[in-house]
């Protein structure tokens, strides 16, 4: 295969997903001259393809076959819905249909810009100022560029035991693209993605099983929340296992045998399909950085407060710096990169701003400080909370399960995290963003006037229940 000559471009962006994409539209919005290459199928990287959008595919058929079987509770019908059959081949074409559109549009869009060109292959660095862009392991291009920026992702963490590449043993990656709806089914891993699957298969009606080494699920979410959502999974018939150390797997497929310890004590699951989903690590695998100044460890690329690397020029953002590992992350750093490249002010996106959801059932949202985060900066705080079984959209829609958390200074009553377990938790996120980001106090949340009847105006209600208690000390 030939080579075709050296291109120029101003700005070569590698990786098409989530920080990539929005990263190189803007710079060439702006006139500078950028090429853009991915690896994959198309634009849209891990998110689109095998993260968040296909879970929430996938969670949108279960939560409706889960609703239906309460459907006389809302008047409908005379005795309880039987549950409708899955269809899952229908499901599966569903979700190529949405991301086959999602990409597309993306492409559309990122075509319709002169100054940007969009290239399928893999982009290896071969020096600070240069790369090459394979396919098929033959190279079709070489670029020189004045600056870069790498948005590779993360992939799937393997896990260092017997059996784990066992056929059936699945990755996050590889779960999405299932086939059937196993009868039963053990996931390796008790945080976001974990949980999201095991809640979106149970409600399919397959027997879920998550074996989790920490001592309790989704780690990172504040604890009263996460506690919450643990004894609810279980009432629901998802076996949690926490504690536990994985020793080995094996079976053959359809049959599998999961082997583990906890507090000294053998165990043994039984299942037709075992998931690993226990993580992701930073996707640097075959980029070139040795060619670079680049310095990168397990947890990511290092970078500067400006996400520049250690390469100047070099800059990294998403997943390929490690943790958060979130879209929306993604596309912030993006902004404020191209920004920063571009010579223009730049906010770069701080980690106690954040925020995320977990789309469990009810879906947790979080932004900011968790209480333990926050006691543990030195500052004196308090913590108001709404129970959501009081709230009157709660009650109507039969949602009543929930919880509201907010983390505020004693003395300044500055909102430092909000944090939310309900079924809609999702779109209350974009109030609390703007709380946390802008400093709001509870006083400014209370004076807020909240329609009723939504979830929102639980915010207004906890602030003021929180002014009213007498002031502590």
């Amino acid at each position: 295969m030939n080579t075709q000559a050296d291109t120029f471009v101003e700005t070569l962006v590698i990786g098409g997903g989530p920080g990539g994409t929005p990263a190189a539209m803007a710079l060439a919005q702006s006139g500078r001259g950028v090429m853009l290459v991915e690896a994959g199928q198309g634009l849209g990287g891990t998110c689109l393809f095998s993260g968040c959008i296909p879970s929430k595919i996938f969670r949108e058929t279960a939560f409706r076959r889960h609703e239906a079987a309460r459907a006389s509770e809302f008047g409908l019908g005379n005795t309880p819905s039987v549950l409708p059959e899955v269809n899952w081949s229908t499901v599966q074409s569903r979700r190529h249909r949405i991301l086959a559109q999602r990409s597309g549009g993306a492409l559309a869009k990122a075509s319709g810009l002169k100054r940007l060109e969009v290239v399928f292959g893999r982009a290896r660095l071969t020096g600070p100022r240069s790369a090459v862009i394979e396919r098929a392991g033959e190279p079709i291009r070489t670029v020189q560029f004045e600056t870069a920026i790498l948005s590779t992702g993360s992939v799937p963490s393997p896990l260092p035991v017997p059996g784990a590449d066992l056929p059936g043993v699945l990755d996050s990656d590889k779960l999405i693209s299932i086939g059937f709806v196993p009868e039963s089914l053990v996931l390796v891993g008790g945080g976001p993605i974990g949980i999201e699957m095991a809640q979106i298969f149970a409600q399919l009606g397959t027997k879920v099983t998550v074996l989790e080494a920490a001592p309790r699920i989704l780690g990172p979410v504040d604890a009263t929340l996460a506690d919450l959502l643990a004894h609810h999974l279980t009432d629901f018939g998802i076996a949690l296992e926490t504690g536990v150390k994985l020793t080995k797997i094996d079976g053959v497929e359809d049959a599998h045998q999961v082997h583990y310890t906890r507090d000294g004590k053998d165990h043994s699951v039984n299942a037709q399909v075992v998931a690993i989903v226990a993580g992701r690590h930073p996707n640097v695998a075959g980029l070139g950085l040795e060619t670079t100044a680049v310095k990168h460890g397990p947890h990511g690329i290092n970078v500067s407060e400006t996400l520049e690397t250690d390469e100047p020029g070099l800059f990294a953002i998403g997943d390929v710096v490690g943790n958060p590992m979130f879209a929306h992350w993604a596309t912030a750093q993006a902004h404020a990169v191209a920004r920063h490249i571009l010579g223009q002010p730049a906010a770069f996106p701080r980690p106690e701003h954040n925020s995320a959801v977990i789309f469990s059932s009810p879906e947790i949202g979080m932004v900011g400080l968790t209480e333990e985060a926050a006691r543990a900066s030195g500052d004196k705080i308090s913590v108001a909370e709404y129970d959501y079984r009081i709230d009157a959209r709660a009650q109507i829609t039969g949602e009543t399960l929930g919880r509201l958390r907010i983390v505020y200074r004693d003395d300044d009553h500055r909102v430092l995290g909000i944090h939310v377990l309900a079924e809609g938790a999702a779109d209350l996120m974009g109030e609390a963003a703007l709380a946390v980001r802008n400093g709001l106090t509870l006083e400014q949340i209370a004076a807020s006037i909240h329609p009723h009847p939504t979830l929102t105006e639980a915010f207004g209600i906890t602030a003021l229940s929180a002014l009213a208690q007498p002031p502590r000390g």
